[in-house]
């Protein structure tokens, strides 16, 4: 169980707040790991947790489903003019019960990576998955509790003076919804 006491970004549920925008910057480095910046923090985040309350009341619950969290992700202005994202800016390398959340991303220039995370169910992990055999047929059933599901990924960008393209480490991505439980 991936235990976060605070998370980083809660995402309310309610009319007229169900919805989190939130900045980063990431520094891409050609052989060192990659630093990435909340919200303008000047030391990096090793992690970014992500809560998606539930509705309070019955009459709220379709809201739940237009939840959303907006990261808009820069490349830091120190190193902009020598990098861009590549690609759709992300390599999915696996997520955890996935099918519990959908997530989208969006190069809005060559610096600006949008990544969104939305339709977000309660983040029950599964268990029996068999994730070194894809080639068989797998039951698997829903834990009890929900957890923290990490989204793992990394960026994607262009070293534009010599033209390679390089992968960061995971920059640990989390994702939860209670449950009815909670």
């Amino acid at each position: 169980m991936n235990e976060i006491n605070t998370p980083n970004i809660e995402v309310q549920c309610k009319a007229d707040n169900y919805f989190s925008v939130k900045t980063l910057t990431v520094l891409p480095h050609t052989q060192e790991n990659w630093l990435t910046f909340f919200n303008s923090e000047t030391n990096p985040t090793e992690s970014l947790s992500v809560l998606f309350n539930n509705a309070k009341n019955n009459d709220a619950k379709s809201i739940e489903k237009k939840q959303y969290v907006e990261l808009i992700i820069s490349l830091d202005p120190s190193v902009a003019a020598d990098w861009e994202f590549y690609g759709n800016g992300v390599e999915y390398c696996g997520a955890d019960s996935n099918c519990q959340y959908n997530i989208s991303t969006e190069i809005t220039d060559g610096n600006t990576l949008v990544l969104t995370i939305a339709q977000v169910e309660p983040t029950y992990e599964f268990l029996g998955v068999d994730k070194d055999n894809l080639e068989k047929v797998v039951e698997v059933t829903e834990g009890k509790e929900t957890e923290y599901l990490p989204i793992s990924f990394r960026y994607t960008a262009k070293h534009v003076p010599s033209g390679k393209i390089y992968m960061s480490q995971d920059p640990k991505i989390i994702v939860r919804r209670p449950g009815a439980t909670l």
